[in-house]
C-alpha cells in the first residue's frame, strides 16, 4: 500500500513539473508574441515603425489684423481640423510622409536655391495639379491620371516653400507650386528646428513683414523627439 502511495505521489510530481513547464512556456510565448515591439530607430528592418503622416494646408485671405488685412498661412490638418503650425511635433528617425495642399494661386520673389528640393528621401518631391496631370471626372470621383516627380521647379511658379533649418543650416526644402498638392518623404533626428517660408509673400516693401515673420503663419518651430 505504501509503495502504491509512493508511486502515485511520484506520478503526481512528474505531472506537476510538466504542467509548470507547459504553463511557463505558454506564459513566455504569450509575452513574446503579444508584448509591445520595441521599434528600432530609423526605417530599416521589420521592427521599423510605419511612416508618420504629416498633412499641411496653405490658405489665403486669413485676416492678419485690421491694418495688414489678408495674408496666406500654413495650417496642420489633423482629423479634419485646421491647427496652428507654430510648433510642429514629429517623431525622430522615422519616415515622415508629407502632403501639402496649397490653395494659393500666386507666386512671389524667391532665391533660386529654394527652387531645389533638398532633404527628402529620394531628393525629389511629387507635384499634383490640374496643369500637369489633367485630372478627369470618373463617375462621382476625380481620377488622377498622373503626377510629376521633380528635383527642382521653375522659381517663377513657386508660391511658398516649406524650409526647415537646424540653426542656420538648411536640412529640408520643399518648393510649393501655385495651386498644387505636394508630396515628399523625409526623416529628422531628435532636436528643435525652425521652419520658414522662403518666398517673400508677406507685407512691407521687402515682402518679409506680416505673416512672413510670424510663427504659425509662414514660420515656426519643429520639435522632433
Amino acid at each position: 500500500m505504501k509503495s502504491n502511495i509512493s508511486n502515485a505521489l511520484a506520478v503526481a510530481a512528474v505531472v506537476a513539473i510538466i504542467a509548470v513547464g507547459i504553463g511557463t512556456g505558454l506564459f513566455a510565448g504569450y509575452f513574446m508574441t503579444n508584448a509591445p515591439i520595441e521599434h528600432s530607430q530609423g526605417n530599416t528592418g521589420p521592427a521599423s515603425a510605419a511612416p508618420y503622416s504629416l498633412v499641411m494646408v496653405i490658405t489665403t485671405n486669413n485676416i492678419y489684423n485690421s491694418t495688414v488685412g489678408a495674408q496666406p498661412a500654413f495650417f496642420l490638418l489633423n482629423n479634419g481640423t485646421l491647427e496652428s503650425t507654430s510648433n510642429i511635433s514629429l517623431p525622430a528617425n522615422r519616415q515622415i510622409d508629407l502632403t501639402i495642399i496649397n490653395y494659393d494661386d500666386g507666386n512671389g520673389s524667391v532665391a533660386s536655391i529654394y527652387a531645389n528640393v533638398t532633404g527628402t528621401l529620394n531628393g525629389k518631391e511629387t507635384i499634383y495639379n490640374n496643369t500637369n496631370i489633367n485630372s478627369t471626372n470618373s463617375g462621382s470621383q476625380i481620377a488622377v491620371n498622373g503626377s510629376q516627380q521633380v528635383a527642382s521647379v521653375n522659381p517663377n511658379i513657386i508660391a511658398h516653400t516649406f524650409t526647415v533649418f537646424n540653426g542656420s543650416k538648411e536640412v529640408l526644402n520643399i518648393p510649393i507650386v501655385e495651386s498644387s498638392v505636394i508630396q515628399a518623404s523625409f526623416t529628422l533626428a531628435s532636436g528643435t528646428y525652425s521652419w520658414q517660408c522662403e518666398v517673400a509673400c508677406g507685407t512691407g516693401s521687402s515682402g518679409w513683414e506680416g505673416a512672413m515673420n510670424t510663427n504659425g503663419w509662414m514660420a515656426g518651430t519643429v520639435s522632433v523627439h
